[in-house]
């Protein structure tokens, strides 16, 4: 909730509840600024924190402190606390572990519950009033409504000695000390023991005492102390340990320790010394065995107090001379030296006894390792070749064998021959090592293996880059070894001989020159090939030609594929396809797909194709489309259907023509002198001369038919639009099909006027109608001796 949205936020000493509502000491309202100045919230923004802080604090000011909240929905809430201020300040509280023992890393809490940026406060450790490092604390503090605290934590590491020590932690307003608080540790630790002696050497028949005392144990030990001698498992117990006679098994390391609830524990040990002579000489190793030239170190030991001084060395029974140390030591042994070692030990108390023989066995690897080849050379590749290995001596004797080649599968035999089976061209050596303890190898035996030429390949020498067509080339037959290295070279193409020799060079190259080659080199051993090198040739598109699936004759609204064929080296990059007219099409690849086919499509196409070296064309090829009989049928049957319609309508007009001149003839006899109206020609129709352009009417000229009213033509439109949706080729147009269409005139030809004069009725004759051929082409000749006239609506 945001404080800043209540209404009523306020905080009371000693609140009292009289008259449905609290009273009492207001130390904070937010709303009245002009309250207790030492309240004042730690939120300015007044939002979800409510924590507050007092200044300058008395003993008066302890009690019970009300927060009294009223929300907008005048809920109501009073939270009591009870406020405790002291005349001085409380001491911290230290928090120990339920149990502390010796060895164990613990951590100590000091805290107060208190915390205030503006008195601020600190807690300080001391160990019997030593203050401890400073990455042992850890110093804290919270101020949260749960929880409102300082505090200080110190880890240590117990031992036995800080128990009983005063561990203090002191709380400080510097520079003041305000208080402390002072616990004593108790530290669980084992028994801690220390042995006194009477006398730590003497000899052999004199008494000894030895007495265990007792520094530490928490809890206190459980029974009594007991001993141990040399670190032996058997324990003899009592205090303290009498030695009445000693001798010299009794010297050595002795301890006494005892045992509480916290385990076992054991003083630091003391030795006694027991003065004797040398005893139980021996020589250490018991058996040697060396290699030749390393070195033997043998020692003499044996028991003595004090230590002995001076030593006697023995070679199979023979004093040596001039050794006089512990140690009999040979820097590089020899094989002569194998023998019986002894010595004797000599101390202030006497000489000792000469000890057992050891033996020194002094090996060396096998000498003179030779490797024989047991078959013809010189070798060839493929051969079967086996090897023998031989020594002279070795100690201890020879048990092993191994090959070194380099062929890793013989690597691993292990017997006295080695056998290679075919035998490759590269096995350069061969070495045998004879193992005894140790090995020798013999000295490398070279094989000497004649082999055919090997890695043989075509190299390009000229030109760098790609090959093209007029180019210089240049092929070389190279290869990396040959045993013997006298070779020949010869050439194949396409797998047939073409030529003898080292290279192959051509002046200026063609296509006709590509194909797959191979070259060869042998020698006396045998003969290896080259891997085919294809020859590619770079040229410009050649040999086009346009190709037609179905065929070069179709029907109409069919599919027809024309694919443009070329040879080109590299690939052609883009297609440019030509139609009967020259024009290049709207297509770049090397199909040219037409469909629907139509009629006006028929004609010469040819394709060109282009790549980076240039460009090739195709010669044209003839395309053939013929109308499908459906078409056939239906411009037969519109021909058929718009003549009989031109037929109708002139025998009509010839009707009314008729009936026109005998009405006209009729109003001539009755010479009336009014006129009632005639029809006239508005528009005087003036015939044009023939031409060229389609569309045209054919028939003769007729000048007589100028003068009359009415006439027709019969003609095509510039486009027979309605027979098709797409362009007819008039070029192949079928001349054999005849196309008539009715026209009508654009404005009227005739109007009702009073005529000037009463004309001879016109001859009645016989009115012909122009049919107009569909197409620009020549007109046919007119028969002479008829008459055309021209019927227009």
């Amino acid at each position: 909730m945001n404080i800043g949205n209540l209404r009523r936020f306020v905080l009371y000493h000693k609140p009292q509840y009289n008259n449905m509502m609290y009273q009492g000491t207001v130390l904070f309202d937010k709303d009245n600024s002009s309250e207790d100045k030492r309240t004042q919230l730690l939120d300015p923004r007044r939002e979800r924190n409510c924590s507050m802080i007092i200044r300058k604090l008395q003993v008066s000011d302890a009690g019970e402190l009300g927060l009294r909240t009223i929300d907008e929905k005048d809920d109501k809430w009073m939270e009591k606390m009870n406020l405790t201020v002291n005349a001085s300040a409380p001491s911290p509280h230290i928090q120990l572990p339920l149990q502390l023992e010796e060895f164990q890393e613990v951590t100590v809490t000091c805290f107060l519950n208190y915390y205030c940026s503006e008195y601020p406060v600190s807690l300080l450790w001391s160990l019997e009033g030593q203050r401890p490092l400073p990455d042992q604390v850890q110093d804290s503090f919270s101020l949260e409504v749960q929880k409102i605290s300082t505090e200080s934590k110190f880890t240590l590491s117990l031992n036995w000695t800080h128990h009983g020590k005063k561990l203090a932690c002191q709380l400080w307003h510097f520079p003041e000390k305000l208080s402390e608080e002072i616990v004593q540790l108790d530290v669980k630790h084992t028994p801690k023991l220390t042995v006194v002696a009477s006398s730590l050497k003497v000899k052999e028949g004199d008494s000894v005492t030895l007495n265990c005392l007792l520094q530490s144990s928490n809890p206190k030990i459980r029974g009594s102390v007991f001993w141990i001698k040399d670190e032996m498992s058997d324990r003899k117990t009592g205090e303290p340990l009498i030695l009445p006679r000693v001798t010299w098994q009794d010297a050595g390391s002795y301890r006494c320790g005892a045992d509480n609830e916290m385990g076992q524990g054991t003083s630091e040990p003391v030795t006694l010394q027991v003065l004797y002579p040398p005893k139980d000489s021996r020589v250490d190793p018991g058996r040697v065995v060396k290699s030749e030239n390393q070195t033997v170190e043998m020692t003499c030991q044996s028991s003595a107090n004090p230590l002995p001084t001076n030593y006697s060395w023995f070679q199979d029974g023979k004093l040596m001379p001039g050794e006089t140390k512990q140690q009999l030591r040979f820097q590089v042994v020899k094989r002569q030296q194998s023998g019986q070692y002894a010595c004797q030990a000599e101390n202030s108390e006497g000489r000792g006894q000469v000890s057992a023989a050891v033996r020194l066995d002094v090996w060396y690897p096998p000498t003179g390792v030779t490797v024989t080849i047991n078959n013809r050379t010189p070798i060839q590749e493929g051969d079967t070749v086996k090897l023998s290995c031989s020594y002279n001596q070795s100690n201890p004797s020879v048990n092993r064998y191994s090959w070194r080649t380099q062929l890793p599968q013989y690597d691993s035999i292990r017997s006295k021959s080695l056998t290679i089976n075919s035998i490759p061209w590269n096995a350069k050596s061969v070495t045998c090592t004879a193992c005894s303890a140790h090995c020798s190898s013999s000295s490398p035996v070279h094989l000497d293996v004649q082999y055919a030429p090997r890695d043989v390949k075509i190299i390009l020498i000229t030109p760098q880059s790609d090959i093209r067509s007029g180019d210089q080339v240049h092929l070389q037959c190279d290869f990396s070894s040959s045993h013997p290295r006298n070779v020949g070279y010869s050439w194949t193409r396409n797998g047939k001989h073409v030529y003898e020799g080292k290279s192959l060079n051509w002046s200026s190259i063609s296509p006709e020159d590509s194909g797959l080659y191979r070259c060869f080199i042998y020698n006396s051993v045998g003969k290896t090939q080259s891997q085919e090198w294809d020859l590619k040739i770079q040229y410009a598109p050649r040999h086009l030609q346009v190709s037609i699936i179905p065929g070069d004759t179709v029907m109409e609204k069919t599919s027809v594929v024309l694919t443009c064929e070329a040879d080109a080296n590299p690939a052609i990059d883009f297609y440019t396809w030509f139609d009967w007219k020259g024009q290049k099409m709207d297509n770049f690849g090397p199909k040219l797909t037409l469909w629907p086919v139509m009629t006006h499509q028929s004609g010469a196409y040819w394709c060109q194709g282009t790549n980076k070296l240039g460009t090739g064309e195709s010669q044209p090829t003839i395309l053939t489309v013929y109308y499908s009989p459906e078409t056939i049928g239906r411009r037969t049957a519109l021909g058929f259907g718009v003549c009989l319609a031109l037929l109708i309508l002139a025998f009509t007009g010839f009707q009314f023509i008729r009936c026109w001149k005998k009405i006209r003839g009729l109003q001539d006899l009755q010479a009336q002198p009014s006129r009632q109206g005639s029809f006239f020609i508005r528009n005087k129709k003036i015939r044009r001369p023939h031409s060229t352009t389609a569309p045209q009417s054919l028939g003769y000229y007729n000048p007589a038919a100028e003068e009359r009213i009415e006439y027709s033509t019969l003609q095509f439109p510039p486009q027979a639009q309605y027979l098709e949706n797409s362009r007819i080729n008039l070029q192949t147009e079928d001349e054999s099909v005849t196309y008539s269409v009715l026209q009508k005139s654009h404005k009227g030809d005739y109007e009702n006027v009073a005529p000037v004069e009463v004309s001879p009725p016109e001859e009645e004759s016989l009115h012909y109608s122009e049919l107009i051929h569909f197409g620009e082409r020549k007109r046919l000749p007119a028969q002479e001796g008829v008459e055309y006239v021209t019927l227009k609506h």
